[in-house]
């Protein structure tokens, strides 16, 4: 079942959410062999895509957090960890006071598909330019 986490941006500045995953048992979660997408839309239905990241995860990953430009996803093969980053460069084009939509689903190496993270992302007008 997904985790709900609403949060906040200013447009234009990076976006990260890092968290640690466990099971039903309170175990580290071992994503080896999985593959996590994550999304960014202007709504739930299909629509303008405003980030679109996926990570496949080998045992050997390790933890690097995600470029802050560009954005993308990290996440540790064993040790549960996973790294969050909408880029600056896309967060520019999220539409200022307003709220924007994302997820990130996990799929497994049996092709179980499983929705981690789910939220709302309000959006604040940025002040400061270039």
């Amino acid at each position: 079942m997904a985790s709900n986490y609403d949060t906040t941006v200013v447009a234009g500045d990076t976006l990260r959410i890092v968290f640690g995953a466990t099971d039903v048992n309170g175990n580290t979660y071992n994503f080896t062999g999985c593959t996590l997408s994550m999304q960014v839309r202007k709504g739930y239905y299909p629509g303008y895509t405003y980030a679109s990241y996926s990570l496949y995860v080998a045992s050997s990953n390790t933890y690097s957090p995600p470029d802050g430009y560009t954005g993308g996803i990290s996440a540790t093969g064993t040790g549960g960890l996973v790294a969050l980053a909408v880029g600056s460069s896309k967060t520019i084009n999220f539409p200022p006071n307003n709220n924007v939509f994302y997820d990130l689903q996990m799929s497994t190496p049996t092709f179980d598909v499983e929705t981690l993270l789910r939220g709302r992302i309000e959006v604040l007008p940025e002040v400061t330019r270039g």
